[in-house]
């Protein structure tokens, strides 16, 4: 399973790689090992909520359940995430993100800190 993941450099610096969740099963059933997790909250954002750059408080799985969204890495690069989108967010220290949420409707996202990278290293 596929996932974009904002993770950072060295020099705190945020950018976005692609990642794949290693899964086994059949063509019937594909499922991905057990990971663990700290804790999980569901937020609500309206249209035109902004956040300027900051850090995740910690390594988080990020599912947008409704709305759009645009996230901004500090080397300039924006991706656009909607209804069905998951990603990891590593980016704990440094410059972070920037986050937008575009369109008509608010978005419903669900967050999942993890105590680390898991199956995703």
């Amino acid at each position: 399973m596929k996932f974009v993941n904002i993770d950072m450099d060295e020099h705190g610096h945020s950018f976005f790689r692609d990642v794949d969740l290693p899964q086994t099963g059949n063509a019937q059933r594909i499922s991905s090992k057990n990971q663990k997790v700290l804790y999980w909250k569901m937020s609500v954002s309206q249209p035109g909520h902004f956040v300027d750059f900051a850090t995740v408080p910690d390594l988080r799985v990020v599912a947008v359940f409704s709305g759009q969204m645009d996230i901004t890495v500090s080397n300039g690069e924006t991706r656009h995430f909607t209804r069905g989108d998951m990603l990891t967010m590593w980016d704990t220290r440094g410059q972070g993100h920037m986050l937008r949420v575009v369109g008509l409707e608010p978005c419903h996202v669900l967050h999942i800190a993890v105590p680390d990278k898991g199956e995703f290293a």
